[in-house]
């Protein structure tokens, strides 16, 4: 049969469809490259993810030689304490771990029944775990119940300043004052009530020297940093209430003729040689407390769940016994670079496993002061429970806070602190005061020395008692009870007149 000419493909439709054909084998190729680019990339990012909220506990050894009574009674703790206790989980850490078990499986069906046996038996956070700075700042700009974690990782760097400081740098800084004296916690000693005792800067050195074995683990508390070296991180003095109240303080901006000068927050080093252990304690004061590594490492143990009960527990059991509390304890290990932030009042121990230089201090948070003062209340009643005594420079501190601190706190946070104003009796609250006759409140201003005017108003009269119990004391407590009562006072008294106007106002 005969064909024409329109009906054979000329060269150029030909080359043309050719070219197509060519062109979309193209676009495929690159798609398909960019794809597999993707796909290794978010591998990528999953391994880095994964590999970034694993947690990798090291090993340690506490079957160390215990040669005197006091040293074998510590041993014997901690054994005890070690077996109550177990290395946080974070869901993250337990997610991870998951992900990357699950990589490991060809099979669809096995991935999808593991992820739905495992991800519904997630673990609570033992530990907030942190990346940086950021996060820190978040979660200390609120009340946290669990300690917070930033540990060093390859991705991950300290959130500390930078710096070389170790062990030898602080022998170095030390030397130049031989005679000074430091406390130190000695373990050979039997009564623990005599542990701690004075020593100089000459025993220190010689106990840190290389190559030097003490005769027992010591462990050297609270050396006040003198070296102008600032740890800290910026999250924690931005998140202090101190600093706050300074930021609201008018001061020349400019450098000529400026008074203002700049108040660095206290740090202590803590040093301590191999295998020491401190028993369960709170810190002082019902602050929040940091810690960060410097050099070696540290176990910090913490019970699951604390709460004031948990801190009248141990007033009642003692600091060796780690039995009986609910849920056991947790562990972390923490490593140089790593930070540690403790809520106030928290129970915890600590074991060295290796010489180790640390470096913290102790701040108060808007979100937690309820807490604190709650927490200073417990230390009062059980002075055991830490060991530090409370001093005049902690009610001094909480007294400024509580004076100036109503701008920088919410509602809520007022409220916090104020039902705590009931575990300080001894000035009638503003509700009392109203419910006292005419009569009851002449004979309670009498009792203060009061001269009361000639046909004096029930209001009068309750004026003139707000005005004698709000007079500053002399003694830093009574100056700390005086802010927080009128804290109170304050609070109740606009939280009584935005009720009125709510009840007021037209629906």
């Amino acid at each position: 049969m005969a064909t024409s000419d329109h009906d054979t493909p000329s060269y150029s439709q030909t080359s043309s469809g050719l070219s197509k054909g060519t062109n979309k084998r193209r676009r495929w190729t690159t798609e398909e490259r960019d794809r597999k680019v993707r796909t290794k990339q978010r591998a990528k990012e999953l391994e880095d993810g994964i590999r970034d909220t694993t947690i990798d506990w090291g090993s340690y050894d506490i079957d160390f030689i215990a040669s005197s009574p006091g040293e074998r009674e510590l041993h014997d703790f901690l054994q005890r304490l070690e077996r109550a206790s177990m290395f946080a989980k974070t869901r993250a850490d337990t997610t991870a771990r998951l992900l990357s078990n699950l990589r490991q499986s060809p099979n669809k069906l096995d991935i999808l029944t593991a992820i739905h046996s495992e991800l519904s038996n997630l673990p609570q956070d033992d530990v907030y775990l942190l990346t940086d700075a950021k996060s820190l700042g978040d979660a200390l700009s609120k009340p946290f119940q669990i300690p917070l974690l930033h540990r060093v990782t390859a991705s991950h760097s300290s959130l500390a300043p930078a710096t070389n400081f170790g062990i030898q740098e602080f022998l170095e800084h030390l030397a130049e004052d031989k005679e000074a004296s430091i406390s130190v916690y000695d373990y050979s000693v039997p009564d623990p009530a005599e542990r701690t005792r004075q020593t100089t800067v000459h025993e220190f050195l010689s106990c840190f020297r290389l190559g030097n074995t003490c005769r027992t683990a010591l462990n050297f508390l609270d050396i006040e940093n003198r070296t102008k070296i600032q740890f800290c991180p910026s999250p924690v003095i931005l998140q202090d209430i101190t600093t706050k109240l300074d930021a609201l303080i008018q001061h020349d901006k400019g450098k000529t003729g400026s008074e203002w000068r700049a108040e660095r927050p206290k740090e202590f080093f803590l040093a301590a040689k191999k295998n020491a252990i401190s028993t369960i304690h709170i810190d002082m004061g019902g602050a929040v407390t940091w810690v960060l590594i410097l050099e070696g490492r540290k176990i910090w143990y913490f019970p699951r769940h604390v709460s004031s009960r948990t801190v009248r527990w141990l007033a009642l059991v003692g600091s060796q016994t780690p039995e009986d509390y609910e849920g056991g304890w947790v562990k972390v290990e923490l490593r140089p670079g790593d930070l540690l932030v403790m809520p106030p009042s928290f129970p915890h121990a600590v074991f060295t496993p290796d010489d180790c230089l640390a470096v913290g201090g102790q701040f108060y948070t808007t979100g937690h002061l309820g807490r604190s003062i709650e927490g200073l209340r417990l230390q009062e009643d059980y002075p055991d429970v830490s060991n530090e005594e409370l001093n005049d420079s902690v009610y001094s501190t909480l007294a400024r806070i509580l004076n100036n601190c109503s701008p920088v706190m919410t509602s809520l946070e007022k409220s916090q602190v104020a039902s705590s104003q009931s575990l300080f009796p001894g000035r009638p609250s503003p509700t009392a005061s109203k419910e006292h006759s005419k009569e009851s409140l002449i004979n309670v201003l009498k009792s203060l020395g009061v001269a009361i005017p000639s046909k004096a108003k029930k209001h009068e009269l309750l004026e003139l008692l707000k005005q004698k119990s709000t007079r500053v004391a002399c003694a830093p407590r009574e100056k700390f009870l005086d802010a927080l009562w009128t804290l109170c006072d304050e609070f109740m008294a606009g939280s009584s007149s935005a009720g009125d106007c709510s009840e007021s106002s037209p629906v």
